[in-house]
């Protein structure tokens, strides 16, 4: 299990939060197209309206990441 706290720290071993954050948006992003896949008929999945979401929040983690630069 040392491999997840590897993956969400950085270089010095402590907990980062903007990989956190971009792995819970790729996660929510895979919940949500399953869900509306198996859900069509009731909850109906708009990917665009999702898409523009996902791009706005991983914009914002991309200048989180560029911001910090080595850290």
């Amino acid at each position: 299990m040392n491999w997840i706290n590897l993956m969400f720290s950085d270089a010095n071993g402590i907990p980062d939060d903007a990989r956190i954050a971009a792995f819970l948006l790729v996660l929510a992003y895979i919940i949500n197209s399953s869900m509306g896949v198996y859900l069509s008929e009731e909850h109906l999945f708009d990917p665009e309206k999702f898409g523009i979401g996902a791009g706005a929040l991983s914009a914002g983690v991309g200048v989180w990441f560029g911001a910090r630069k080595g850290n």
